[in-house]
């Protein structure tokens, strides 16, 4: 087994090796894909006033973050409130296979979802938005806040008696601490950490497990919001990534699959599929896994599609 990477997230080369992951405000692909995005989602005046409140959530959950780094239990907490006051706001229900969460109430899972860009709709500038206490970091004065990349599930979690942890690209200096504090994933810079990823974030995901062995860990197998790169749109999946897949199976736990689709009458809806139990296997075996994933997620998404074009 690789040592295991113990970045200093206050390096220099470390905050802009991060700093260069992120999105720009005036990146065209990104300001595209927001857009593209607002009017999928923010049909109905609920909507609009939902996601105005969500992002003032989001302001509010990373400023008392910030006066209380250094305490991993009372950040935890104020984040699990967090993603179920979004999750609520969102009207996230699951819609089908609530049936599947049973066996594995109270368990370790990993779960698989479509990487749905509703997070671009709150975007904050941290240098305005988050007050002077706060360090500024070069060429980092746009953030899409963590919360919203997967409140979605929160009542998926609910179900499973779970709390929620997630895995994403690391943040800088203080963003990235309070990421680690409430118990989530980063995944290094590649211009840092080209290779054994995969392992880093195994040993991440093994120690999240066993702080709170009834985690939920959600994992965005698209490495992307879908639609972004290839000039679709959010609800065309990009191909599925087999590095969670390997995980699940090296540190044996299973794989909890949901879809993610925002009706614009009723909000966000979630399907459980069924769980798959992955055992090590080769190459081949992972990315035949995680094709025949994105195709159930993908049906799933075009039906409910269609379903909203005949209401609309």
């Amino acid at each position: 087994m690789m040592m295991e990477y113990m970045p200093d997230r206050y390096a220099e080369e470390y905050v802009q090796g991060v700093v260069e992951t992120k999105p720009r405000a005036l990146d065209q692909k990104d300001l595209r894909m927001r857009e593209l995005i607002r009017v999928t989602i923010l049909k109905e005046p609920w909507a609009e006033e939902a996601f105005a409140k969500i992002h003032e959530e989001q302001i509010s959950y990373l400023r008392d973050a910030v006066q209380h780094l250094g305490s991993p239990a009372y950040i935890d907490g104020i984040t699990q409130e967090t993603l179920r006051k979004i999750g609520t706001e969102l009207r996230a229900t699951i819609e089908e296979g609530e049936k599947n969460l049973t066996p594995l109430r109270s368990k370790p899972v990993l779960v698989m979802t479509n990487h749905l860009g509703a997070y671009k709709l709150t975007p904050i500038n941290p240098q305005v938005d988050l007050g002077d206490e706060v360090p500024r970091y070069d060429g980092y004065d746009f953030m899409y806040p963590y919360l919203l990349y997967f409140a979605a599930l929160s009542p998926v979690a609910d179900a499973l008696g779970n709390a929620l942890s997630y895995t994403s690209i690391d943040y800088p200096g203080i963003f990235g601490q309070i990421h680690t504090e409430a118990g989530f994933i980063h995944v290094p810079p590649p211009s840092l950490v080209s290779r054994g990823r995969t392992e880093t974030l195994k040993q991440q995901t093994a120690k999240v497990i066993q702080r709170r062995p009834n985690t939920a860990v959600v994992n965005f197998p698209e490495g992307g919001t879908g639609g972004k790169y290839d000039e679709a749109g959010p609800y065309d999946l990009r191909d599925f990534k087999t590095g969670g897949y390997v995980i699940a199976a090296e540190l044996g736990i299973p794989i909890l699959i949901v879809g993610q689709y925002f009706d614009t009458h009723l909000g966000m809806r979630l399907k459980v599929f069924d769980p798959i139990y992955p055992q090590s296997g080769t190459k081949e075996t992972f990315e035949c896994l995680a094709s025949d994933t994105r195709a159930e997620i993908q049906a799933w998404l075009r039906q409910k599609e269609q379903v909203q074009t005949i209401v609309a």
